[in-house]
């Protein structure tokens, strides 16, 4: 490597010299530009190569360039590539068209391996240096390509020094990476061989280019997840290879490509997650943002939608710090990115409804991932009661879109966001109740019965939405909320978080006698006393279950249905061995209620 370098910086390039020097170029002007290319003086190379082609081909095009006077305004970040196209087309020229095409890739190579060197990235660099010899022409380059397979792990390192050779080659070679990615075996290999670094700078300097980019974030995505690598190469990738900057700037610039847009975002979430000073990163360069822009321009694909959501729930471990953090500085940097993502947080549920609103025109698919984006909002409960001009565009999304599954949970997982765990719970319980959104939830209840979230989901509403209101109480069980709720304790007997919300409805619900009457005779009664037996330490549910038969037992034809459903030994234990004093109390108010005697003593526990 270190005589690779040596030749790399002398004036003559070892291409010249193996090509048998001036002679091999047949043009003592075109030997010269090429030497003064090695040597990183791309403006004297570029106007030498001008010169020998206006001597050899006084009509030729690069002639009419350099007298239009553009060869003067190279910009310095382009200065080398421009320099090596008229040096390779000088040599073109002078008739030798192979020699030219050799002569592009091989420098073009050397150039890739010598700025790699510099950066310190020495395995790329090494890499490339060993396999430039070997570049003829294009299809030399690229012939294996058309039959390579995931499983072709021995043809790692010649795909990955490809990535050097100009975009047409780099095309090809990053579909070739992407392929091989797809075995996570074959990912650390990739990484070893430079993989990672070439990948990156291909996307950051082909941003054009559409199939690169696809297969270059796609590869990305696969490098930095599934391997013993993968950590490391995400922090490599964003602190070392200016990835978030590259990533940024195709989303943006192939905004309404799905395929562009599907692996960016899958980029996105594989960099950020479990990686916070990643996600920082990501935060920094407008990753919320770009997510919001992926549903946006391609608001038709699923998979699009699917990756956004993914990714931008990924970013919110943001504001995590990591272990090496001190208390103090922990804080510090908690306090200061959760600032940072609430205004984030805050303008995308501004976007979300404006693009709900009934005016927008949303379809399906942009509608259910933007609900997803507003439940991600969402979770940070302290800017909840900013978005309660949520609830109309979301019942409508519920009218609009009724039976579909994706949607209907999505929009009910919103509303019970809004209706609990912030300072304005009873304003979005009002809008929620009197805009008629729970006789749509307890059609959802019905429509998508084995849905066991969506049920869930809808029971801890009329759970929200029905305390201590009357009015909210008679519109639910008008809508059916007693029925639909005992129906999903029967269907999903062992979830436990179902069966505590559930419990907790109907005790709102059932509080005269008329409707506990009603849902005792629907099975009501059996429901809370079976969901007591298996769940008795389980959360709330025995203090709830023990409320709610209480209050069945103030009729007395209720009172011994109760009993006769077995509630008189599980209040006995649980008044004598419950662990909970409030546990203890409810049972034996319950024990009070069904004993003949209506009191049985029972002797207090030695303190």
């Amino acid at each position: 490597l270190g005589h690779a370098m040596t030749a790399v910086l002398l004036p003559v390039s070892p291409d010249v010299q193996a090509f048998g020097g001036v002679s091999a170029w047949r043009d003592q002007q075109i030997a010269e530009a090429v030497a003064l290319f090695e040597a990183g003086n791309y403006s004297e190379a570029h106007t030498l190569a001008m010169d020998s082609l206006s001597t050899t081909r006084p009509g030729s095009s690069a002639q009419a360039v350099r007298e239009g006077g553009q060869g003067a305004s190279l910009q310095p970040a382009d200065a080398w590539r421009d320099a090596l196209d008229d040096v390779a087309a000088a040599h073109e020229d002078v008739g030798d068209p192979e020699r030219a095409e050799a002569l592009y890739l091989r420098m073009l190579a050397w150039r890739e391996g010598a700025e790699h060197y510099r950066q310190g990235h020495l395995g790329v660099a090494e890499q490339l240096f060993r396999k430039s010899p070997e570049y003829n022409t294009v299809q030399d380059a690229t012939w294996f390509l058309q039959t390579l397979s995931p499983n072709d792990g021995h043809a790692v390192a010649n795909v990955v020094g490809l990535l050097a050779l100009g975009t047409e080659v780099a095309a090809k070679a990053m579909v070739a990476v992407w392929t091989l990615a797809l075995r996570p075996q074959q990912r650390p290999k990739i990484s070893e061989c430079g993989g990672l670094e070439l990948v990156a700078k291909a996307v950051a300097d082909h941003v054009k280019h559409a199939e690169l980019q696809t297969a270059g974030l796609g590869a990305l995505r696969l490098l930095c997840t599934g391997h013993h690598l993968a950590h490391k190469n995400r922090r490599t990738l964003v602190f070392k290879l200016g990835g978030a900057e590259a990533l940024a700037a195709s989303l943006r610039f192939h905004a309404t490509d799905p395929e562009v847009q599907r692996e960016g975002c899958g980029a996105l979430r594989a960099i950020a997650t479990g990686n916070p000073s990643g996600a920082r990163r990501l935060l920094d360069v407008g990753g919320v943002g770009l997510c919001l822009s992926a549903v946006a321009g391609c608001p038709l694909d699923d998979h699009v939608g699917e990756a956004a959501y993914s990714a931008l729930k990924a970013l919110q471990c943001a504001s995590e710090a990591g272990s090496r953090a001190g208390t103090a500085m922990a804080e510090d940097l908690e306090a200061v990115v959760e600032a940072q993502l609430r205004r984030e947080r805050e303008a995308g549920l501004r976007f979300c409804e404006e693009q709900l609103s009934p005016g927008a025109g949303g379809q399906r698919v942009a509608q259910q991932t933007l609900l997803g984006f507003a439940s991600v909002f969402l979770e940070d409960e302290s800017i909840r009661h900013r978005a309660l001009g949520l609830v109309e565009p979301v019942v409508k999304c519920m009218q609009g879109m009724p039976g579909h599954a994706k949607v209907q949970l999505a929009c009910c997982h919103v509303l019970c966001q809004l209706t609990s765990q912030h300072l304005a719970q009873g304003e979005g319980a009002i809008r929620v109740a009197k805009i008629g959104a729970l006789g749509l939830m307890c059609q959802a209840m019905r429509d998508l019965p084995c849905n066991v979230e969506l049920q869930e989901t809808v029971i801890e509403v009329l759970l929200n939405v029905t305390k201590n209101n009357n009015e909210f109480k008679t519109i639910a069980v008008k809508a059916g909320g007693i029925p639909a709720t005992i129906t999903a304790m029967r269907r999903f007997p062992k979830h436990a978080s179902l069966q505590e919300h559930a419990i907790g409805a109907l005790t709102n619900l059932c509080d005269t006698i008329g409707r506990s009457q009603t849902c005792a005779k629907i099975g009501g009664v059996d429901a809370i006393i079976a969901a007591l037996s298996r769940f008795t330490q389980v959360g709330n549910i025995a203090e709830l279950a023990c409320i709610a038969l209480c209050m069945f037992c103030d009729d007395a034809q209720l009172r011994t249905q109760v009993s006769k459903s077995g509630a008189l030994p599980i209040a006995r234990t649980l008044s004598k061995s419950a662990s909970s004093r409030g546990v203890q109390r409810w049972a034996s108010e319950l024990l009070k209620e069904l004993s003949p005697e209506g009191l049985i003593p029972h002797a207090p526990t030695a303190a």
